[in-house]
C-alpha cells in the first residue's frame, strides 16, 4: 500500500518531461519510482523480527535470527537498524562492567578515601558510574527487597565483603534462611543466628539489646549525644553493624526480636549500631519502622507496589541485562533512586591476620571470644575472670555472664 505515494511523483515528472519536451525527465521519474518500489518488495522478503531476537555480528555480515540482512545498509528496515544498536550498545555496557569489575576486584572491593567513621561499600555499577553506597551518610538502615532468586543474598554478601574491606567495624549476623548464605562471614562476627538454632537467636538478641544499653551508658558518662562525638573526645568505638536475611521471618520469631529490632532501629542511628535487613516483600514491616530504614535497595523484579513504598517509581527505570550480573534499583532518599547492576558470586578474601610481637601476648579478639561462647555450653571460670581483668573487655565480660545465665 506503501507504493502508491510514488505515484504522484511519477506522474507529475512523465507530465512535466512530456509537456516540456525533456523526455529524459520522464523517464528518470519512471526509473526512480521502479527502484524505490523493488527496493520495498525486497525488504518485503525479510519478516518482521521480534524485539527479543537474537543478533549476530560478524566481518562479513549482520545476520538477525537465522536470516542474514543484505550487505547494503540502505536495503534495511528501520526496525534492523534498531535491533542493531541495541546489540551494539549491549555489548559495549557488558564491557564497561566488566572493566568496573576487574577494578574494584585488583582493589579486593576496598573503597579508597573513605573517611573515619564511614560505613562505605562498593554495591555494583550502571552505564554511567560505579556506585558507593554510605551507611551513615545515607542510612542509617538498609532494606533489600526482592522475590526468591532475585539475588538479596548475593548483593549483601557484595556489601559486606566491600564494607569488610574498606573499614573496621563489628558484625552481627542472623540468617533465617539456614546460615548458608552468611557463613563465610561467621568468623568475622560476635556471632550467627539462625532459624535452625532457637537459642542461638535469643541469646544474640540478648547481647545486642546489652550493648545498646551499655552504648548509651558509655555515652551518658561521656556527656556526649552520639558516637561521632563520643569518638571525637578521643573514645574508642567501633561501629556495629546487624545484618539480618529474611527480614520479616526474624521480625516474627518472638517478641525478644522484635522489640530488639526495633529499638535498633529506632536508636541505633546516634549509638553507631546499623541494621542492614533483607526481605522478599515488605508485608509484615511496620511504616514506622520502613521510616528509619532510608537506604533502600530493591531488586529490578521486585512487586511494584512495594518499590512505590520504598519511593521508588519501577516505570523510570531499566533493568541492567549483563550476563553474571544482577538488576536492581538504590534509593538514597529525597526522591534519589538509581538504577544499578551489581556482580553475582562475590565471595570474600581472607583478611591476614596481624601477628603479635615477640614481647606481646596474644589478646583474643572481642569476635573470636564471642564465638567461642557459642561454642561452649558453659564458659569457664577463669575465662570470664580474664575477660574482666582487660578494662576494654569489661563489657564482653558482661556479655559473657549473659550467656551462660541463659544456658542456666
Amino acid at each position: 500500500m506503501q507504493w502508491i505515494w510514488y505515484l504522484p511523483s511519477m506522474l507529475i515528472g512523465l507530465g512535466f518531461g512530456f509537456s516540456s519536451g525533456y523526455w529524459q525527465l520522464a523517464l528518470i521519474s519512471v526509473l526512480m519510482v521502479l527502484i524505490l518500489i523493488g527496493t520495498q518488495v525486497y525488504k518485503n522478503r525479510y519478516p518482521q523480527f521480534d524485539e527479543n531476537s537474537v543478533v549476530h555480528v560478524s566481518n562479513a555480515a549482520v545476520a538477525i535470527g537465522n536470516r542474514v540482512l543484505p550487505r547494503f545498509q540502505f536495503l534495511w528496515k528501520a526496525q534492523w537498524h534498531q535491533l542493531l544498536l541495541a546489540e551494539l550498545s549491549k555489548a559495549s555496557t557488558g564491557d564497561y562492567f566488566a572493566l568496573a569489575l576487574d577494578r574494584i576486584k585488583q582493589d579486593c572491593f576496598r573503597v579508597d578515601g573513605v573517611g573515619e567513621g564511614k560505613l562505605v561499600s562498593w554495591i555494583g555499577a550502571n552505564e554511567n558510574r560505579e556506585l558507593v553506597l554510605d551507611l551513615v551518610t545515607y542510612g542509617p538502615h538498609l532494606i533489600v527487597v526482592g522475590p526468591t532468586g532475585s539475588g538479596k543474598s548475593e548483593f549483601l554478601r557484595l556489601l559486606l565483603t566491600s564494607l569488610r574491606a574498606t573499614q573496621d567495624f563489628k558484625l552481627a549476623l542472623f540468617d533465617y534462611k539456614g546460615g548458608a548464605a552468611l557463613e563465610e562471614f561467621a568468623e568475622d562476627s560476635i556471632g550467627i543466628a539462625t532459624d535452625l538454632d532457637q537459642e542461638s537467636q535469643l541469646t544474640l538478641f540478648a547481647l545486642l539489646a546489652n550493648e545498646l544499653a551499655e552504648r548509651e551508658r558509655l555515652f551518658a558518662s561521656a556527656k556526649c549525644s552520639s558516637i561521632e562525638t563520643y569518638v571525637a573526645t578521643g573514645n574508642k568505638l567501633s561501629r556495629l553493624v546487624v545484618v539480618v536475611d529474611e527480614f520479616v521471618a526474624a521480625l516474627a520469631s518472638g517478641p525478644k526480636a522484635l522489640s530488639t529490632i526495633e529499638d535498633i532501629a529506632a536508636r541505633g542511628r546516634s549509638l553507631g549500631v546499623h541494621l542492614v535487613a533483607a526481605t522478599q516483600s515488605l508485608s509484615g514491616v511496620s511504616r514506622a519502622m520502613l521510616t528509619n530504614l532510608r537506604a533502600r535497595v530493591a531488586m529490578s523484579s521486585s512487586d511494584p507496589i512495594d518499590m512505590v513504598q520504598l519511593g521508588i517509581n519501577p516505570g523510570k527505570h531499566k533493568s541492567i541485562n549483563v550476563s553474571g550480573w544482577a538488576s536492581a534499583i538504590v534509593y538514597f532518599g529525597s526522591n534519589q533512586a538509581e538504577s544499578f547492576g551489581f556482580p553475582l558470586g562475590v565471595r570474600p578474601e581472607p583478611l591476614l591476620a596481624q601477628l603479635p610481637s615477640s614481647s606481646e601476648q596474644p589478646q583474643p579478639a572481642r569476635s573470636q571470644a564471642l564465638r567461642q561462647m557459642y561454642s561452649s555450653q558453659e564458659p569457664e571460670l577463669d575465662r570470664l575472670q580474664e575477660l574482666s581483668s582487660n578494662p576494654d573487655s569489661q563489657l564482653l565480660s558482661r556479655m559473657a555472664r549473659l550467656h551462660s545465665s541463659a544456658h542456666r
